[in-house]
């Protein structure tokens, strides 16, 4: 049996095709909504572009003192804002087309219409301020310790393990409760069993 939400937002039981989460009425249009959010995505995307741009010349330029997690973090944002870009152009042509091949309509589905790529990059930038924080600490309350014992690799998995710590936490839980139904992608929607539900929620 799998768990749906139905109209009023609680949920529910049952083995017919799930409903969609709805939300009381707005006086906002949602196309005025989704162009506004396209602005903003395509905002960060140029100034992410420029951060990174800069602080890649930058490094070139000199060396070691433009720090690598700085990189990775604009990254991680400019990641984030072309796929919400991408989900809301989408969204404004009202989504893909169900052209008789469920595989690749739940793969887009998955991957653009349910926002699965940015909350990825939203979470790994969460993980790369942690990563940041703490080799920051580290070199200001430790210093002569980080001059010693510091070196490449650990810049490395500084740098990596905020992308897999974000792609673990997000397609996993994306992976079981997005399903297709009726020609509408639904994200986080429906859950084999209800302790998935309650860890989710």
């Amino acid at each position: 049996m799998t768990l749906f939400w139905d109209n009023n937002a609680s949920l529910v039981t049952s083995a017919a095709l799930p409903t969609t989460l709805t939300f009381p009425t707005q006086s906002v249009s949602a196309e005025v909504l989704t162009t506004f959010g396209l602005a903003v995505s395509i905002i960060g995307i140029l100034a992410n572009t420029v951060v990174l741009v800069v602080l890649i010349l930058a490094r070139r330029q000199y060396g070691s003192s433009v720090n690598i997690f700085i990189i990775n973090q604009s990254a991680m944002d400019l990641f984030s804002c072309a796929n919400l870009a991408i989900m809301y152009v989408v969204l404004l042509t009202h989504g893909f087309v169900n052209h008789g091949n469920p595989t690749v309509y739940y793969i887009l589905c998955f991957a653009v219409e349910s926002a699965t790529l940015t909350i990825i990059g939203l979470t790994a930038e969460k993980f790369g301020l942690v990563v940041i924080t703490l080799e920051r600490y580290v070199k200001v309350v430790h210093a002569i310790a980080h001059r010693k014992y510091y070196s490449n690799w650990m810049t490395k998995v500084g740098v990596a393990l905020p992308w897999i710590f974000g792609t673990i936490l997000i397609v996993f839980p994306s992976i079981i409760g997005t399903r297709v139904s009726n020609g509408r992608c639904l994200r986080i929607a429906a859950w084999p069993v209800e302790e998935m539900y309650k860890v989710r929620h």
